[in-house]
């Protein structure tokens, strides 16, 4: 039987600019189930902490973990890769970093993809 899922891509961008610790983005999720998160970070994070979550009405419904429990690992498929979600689709979610210390000189950026099935 043919796999007939159809997987739909939306990212947001977070920015730690020198001397920040917190940056948030709102994000529109078009309908369907988010199955799957994934985050790159650019930039030289230095011995941080980034504590990444998802809110919805400010509650947390992805718990702050480090930025780098979400990245892709190797093996498997692509979906299998990301950090799994079980949310509902055609809500606005926030995206939220929190940096443990700031950096007088560095500025992080860090680029988060949820995966949606349709």
């Amino acid at each position: 039987m043919e796999n007939t899922k159809k997987y739909e891509y939306i990212t947001t961008t977070l920015t730690l600019e020198a001397g920040e610790t917190q940056d948030s983005e709102n994000v529109q999720i078009p309908d369907g189930n988010i199955v799957a998160m994934s985050a790159i970070i650019s930039g030289n994070p230095e011995a941080r902490i980034f504590n990444l979550s998802v809110l919805q009405n400010n509650a947390e419904v992805v718990r702050a973990a480090d930025v780098r429990f979400s990245e892709r690992t190797s093996g498997g498929t692509y979906k299998d890769s990301m950090r799994p979600l079980n949310l509902s689709g055609g809500r606005t979610y926030e995206a939220r970093v929190v940096a443990t210390t700031d950096s007088p000189t560095e500025k992080v950026v860090i680029q988060v993809m949820f995966m949606i099935e349709n």
